[in-house]
C-alpha cells in the first residue's frame, strides 16, 4: 500500500540545488510531466514529476528558476515513464531534452500481452493499489499548487521504480528486454521529429461535403474562434465546439446569404454584447466575400500508394493472428494495417524489401522470418505464383 504522500516541491533555488545533488547519486530516475492544454490557448508544460530513491520532486517550471541543469543530471540520462510518447514530446519542444535511454512501463507491459496497460491498472494488480484520479482534468497552472493536487501528481511516478523492476523480470524471463529497448530507442528519436503541420487546419471533420460557400464561412467562424481563443486563453474547443460550428455553417448555407440570429442553433451562453456582436459582424462579413475568395475543395483523396494482394494478405493476418495467439500479445505489435499492407504487396518482391519498406524493427523481423519459414513450404501458390 502506498504510504503517507511526502513529496518535495522545487520552486526556490535551495529546493533545485537539492534535487540537482540528488540526482547525481543515481543512474535512473521515474518522470512524468503535467500540461495544461486543457485549460489554456497554448500548451505549456506545468509540473515534472521526479521519483528518485525514497525521495518524490515536483518541480514547477512556472516558478521563474532556470531549471536547464536538471537535463544534464547524471539520473536524468535514464528515465522510467509509463506511456512516455507525449512527455518526450513535451521535454523536446520545451527544453529540447531527450534522454539517452528510457523503460517505459507501459510499453512493456504490452510486450508481456497485459490486457489492461493503464498505470492504474497495472497498479492495481501488482500492488493492490487505487490511484486518484480526482486531478486527472486539473489547471496545472493554479499556484501555489494546491496539497492535493500535489499528491496527485506524485502517484504518477511513485510506483515507477517497483513497477520497471517487475516488468524487467519478466521480459527477461520471456526474452523480450531487446523488444523493449528497441522500441523505447525509436519512441525517442520519433519524440524528435517536428509535428507536420496541417495546411488547412480550418477543414475539420464533417465539411468534406461542403461547398465552397459553406467552407467560406467555416473558415471565417474557425478564424474567429482561435483569435477569441487566444485573447482569451482558452482551448479553442471551449469557445466553441467542432459540431456547433458545423451547425452554424449548415444554417447559413440555407439562409445565404441573409444572416438571421434567431435562425441559428443555440449560442454559448457567455455569448453576449460584446463578443455576441463581434460573432455577427464576423458571419455578415463571411456572406459578404466575394466568390472568388472562397477557398477551393479539396480534390478527391488520390488512390492508396500501395495496393495490397488481398489473398496474399488475408493468408499473412492468419499467420500473424496464430502466431501473436502462442506469444499471448496482441496481434498488432507484430504488424500493424499499414504493415501489413506494405507485407502484403503484389509481385516478386523480395521479404526483406518488404520488411524495410513496412518499417518492421529487427525483433519483429525475426519473428516474421521464424512465421515464414515454417509456413511457406506448405502454403498454397497465390494468384498463379509461388511467394
Amino acid at each position: 500500500m502506498m504510504q503517507t504522500e511526502r513529496y518535495i516541491l522545487v520552486d526556490t533555488p535551495e529546493s533545485f540545488k537539492s534535487l540537482l545533488e540528488d540526482l547525481e547519486l543515481y543512474d535512473m530516475a521515474a518522470v512524468d510531466t503535467e500540461a495544461d492544454s486543457m485549460h489554456h490557448y497554448a500548451t505549456r508544460l506545468c509540473l515534472i514529476q521526479i521519483t528518485i530513491g525514497e525521495h518524490h520532486y515536483i518541480v514547477d517550471p512556472l516558478c521563474g528558476l532556470n531549471i536547464a541543469p536538471l537535463f544534464q543530471a547524471k539520473a536524468m540520462q535514464t528515465l522510467i515513464f509509463h506511456g512516455a510518447d507525449y512527455d518526450l514530446r513535451l521535454l523536446w519542444q520545451t527544453y529540447g531534452f531527450s534522454p539517452k535511454h528510457i523503460f517505459d512501463t507501459m510499453l512493456a507491459a504490452r510486450l508481456l500481452g497485459e490486457e489492461h496497460l493503464g498505470l492504474a491498472d497495472l497498479v492495481r494488480k501488482y500492488f493492490g493499489d487505487e490511484l486518484k484520479k480526482e486531478n486527472q482534468k486539473a489547471d496545472w497552472t493554479i499556484r501555489p499548487l494546491p496539497l492535493d493536487m500535489c499528491e496527485y501528481a506524485i502517484h504518477d511516478t511513485f510506483y515507477l521504480h517497483e513497477l520497471c523492476a517487475i516488468l524487467a523480470e519478466e521480459l527477461n524471463v520471456k526474452g523480450r528486454m531487446d523488444w523493449l529497448m528497441e522500441q523505447c530507442d525509436t519512441l525517442i528519436e520519433h519524440a524528435k521529429k517536428k509535428p507536420e503541420k496541417l495546411r488547412d487546419p480550418w477543414r475539420i471533420t464533417g465539411s468534406s461535403q461542403f461547398d465552397r460557400c459553406s467552407l467560406n464561412i467555416l473558415k471565417h467562424i474557425w478564424d474567429w474562434r482561435e483569435k477569441e481563443a487566444e485573447a482569451l486563453d482558452r482551448p479553442p474547443y471551449k469557445v466553441m465546439p467542432a459540431e456547433l460550428m458545423l451547425a452554424i455553417v449548415r444554417v447559413l448555407h440555407h439562409t445565404f446569404p441573409t444572416v438571421d440570429e434567431a435562425r441559428l442553433p443555440r449560442l454559448p451562453r457567455n455569448f453576449k454584447e460584446e463578443r455576441l456582436n463581434s460573432f455577427m459582424e464576423m458571419l455578415k462579413a463571411a456572406v459578404e466575400t466575394p466568390e472568388n475568395e472562397w477557398p477551393e475543395k479539396l480534390p478527391k483523396a488520390p488512390p492508396p500508394t500501395v495496393i495490397p494482394h488481398s489473398e496474399l494478405l488475408a493468408i499473412l493476418k492468419a499467420w500473424r493472428d496464430e502466431k501473436a495467439a502462442a506469444l499471448q500479445l496482441d496481434p498488432a505489435l507484430l504488424g500493424n494495417k499499414a504493415q501489413m499492407i506494405w507485407l502484403a504487396i503484389p509481385g516478386d518482391v523480395p521479404w526483406e524489401t518488404r520488411f524495410e519498406e513496412a518499417h518492421l524493427m529487427n525483433w519483429q523481423k525475426k519473428i516474421w522470418t521464424e512465421i515464414l519459414q515454417k509456413e511457406l513450404p506448405k502454403a498454397p501458390r497465390i494468384g498463379g505464383e509461388e511467394q
